[in-house]
Parts: structure tokens; sequence; C-alpha cells
């Protein structure tokens, strides 16, 4: 779907507004480039954001859907970012209670598996403290089984359970969007940035392509932010950017 997304007017109209200046230019339509046009435009800013296909095409919509706290890091011993992630998942589990959504997970404990049933369980006490709540449990066997039925149980003693989160991550992109439209931003799509504009050394813009009519624009902005994430370094190449 080509848009002005959820906006007043048509495409025709946000591509009308291409001849105003912008505070920022958002390049990408991801999570990542979504939550800065929409943290943007909260502040007052005037924000477009270009996405050369659809919004989420990319990793945004190929992810594993989780909105974990972060347990990987914690095995890494980074308290800190564990704690960031914690309260991140915390406060969309709060914010957005459609989208987000609790999220069980199970270890069968057997001997010899590693991590062991005494260190698996600390650091879910840890996770859990980080958190504010307490999620994980351990069971015996036969109640572990109850909710993993198909798993081998030979010699099982047992399983800890904790709980993360999900989401559709496509969707948690459209409605970052949605509140980023809902505070002024102007959001197109199949508009591929394809170089910058400079002032002496300073980025004052960039030229991009309506893909839907081939038309081009020049747009000037006080800052352009790369947020194409896994095509960040070819965007770059493109526009012919430093790093």
């Amino acid at each position: 779907m080509a848009a002005g997304l959820w906006q007043q007017g048509t495409r025709q109209q946000a591509l009308a507004r291409l001849q105003h200046t912008f505070d920022v230019v958002v390049i990408g339509g991801g999570i990542t480039g979504a939550g800065i046009a929409l943290e943007g435009a909260r502040r007052g800013l005037k924000v477009l954001l270009l996405e050369q296909r659809d919004f989420a095409w990319g990793t945004s919509s190929r992810s594993s859907k989780l909105v974990h706290g972060g347990l990987r890091y914690l095995k890494q011993g980074a308290l800190h970012l564990t704690r960031e992630s914690v309260v991140e998942r915390q406060q969309l589990l709060r914010d957005a209670p459609g989208l987000i959504q609790p999220q069980s997970f199970a270890f069968a404990d057997y001997p010899q598996r590693k991590p062991g049933k005494l260190l698996l369980n600390a650091g879910l006490m840890v996770y859990d403290l980080l958190a504010g709540q307490r999620t994980r449990r351990y069971d015996r066997a036969d109640d572990f089984l109850m909710y993993a039925p198909h798993i081998d149980r030979a010699q099982l003693r047992g399983g800890s359970r904790y709980m993360d989160a999900k989401t559709d991550d496509a969707r948690l992109v459209l409605r970052v969007l949605q509140e980023a439209a809902a505070h002024g931003a102007t959001l197109l799509n199949y508009a591929p940035a394809s170089q910058l504009i400079r002032d002496g050394r300073q980025v004052s813009g960039v030229t991009l392509q309506d893909a839907l009519s081939g038309a081009h624009y020049q747009v000037c902005a006080r800052a352009v932010v790369n947020a194409t994430g896994a095509w960040a370094d070819i965007l770059r190449g493109e526009v012919q950017a430093k790093p």
C-alpha cells in the first residue's frame, strides 16, 4: 500500500509538503526509522520519513517476533543492557497490550544438560529481579510434561519456565508510524532517497524519487538519519556519504 499513511489528505498532498524544509529526514521505514520519526514528531520537530518499498518490508517483518528482556545479555554479564531491555519490554507490555503479549518459555532439565538447574534458575532469578516481577518457576517432571508432553521422558527431572513477550513485528511498525503521523510526521513509502544534498561539508537535504510516478524531488532538511538497518552501508554508498 502506497501512502501518505493515516495522514490528512492524499499521497499527492504529502508529496506537495516536500517543498517545505524539514527538521529531520529519516530514511528507512522499519522499526528504527519509525521510532525516530515518532520521537522527533512528539518533540515538535518537522519530520519526513522515506521508505523505498513497503513499510516494515525488511528486517522489521522478518524478526523472531520476540520482545525479549535480554536473557542472552545476562549470560554475557551485561546487567545494564539486560536491565534496559527488561524495562523496555515491560513498558511495551503496558503501552501496547493488543500488540505485545506475554510468551512463556520452558527448559527441560536432564542430567548433564547445560545450563544446569541451579545455574539456569539463578539467572532467571536475576532476570525477574531486574523486571520487578516473578515469572519463573520450576516444575517436577510430571507437571512439566503437561506443558511439553512430546519431549523425551527418559531421565527427565523437571523443567524451568519463565515469561518474555512476543509481537507481530510488522503491525508494531505500522502502529508506531500511525502515532508518528498523528503527531504530524510526513510518511512516504515507494520513495527511495537517491542522493544527499550538500552545502559545503554540511548535509542540507536529500533527493528522492516517487517510484509510482517517476518524479524526482529535492527536500531540504536540517538533519538526515540513515535508519535502513541491514541496508545502511548500501545506502551510504549510493548517496556517497561517509560513515
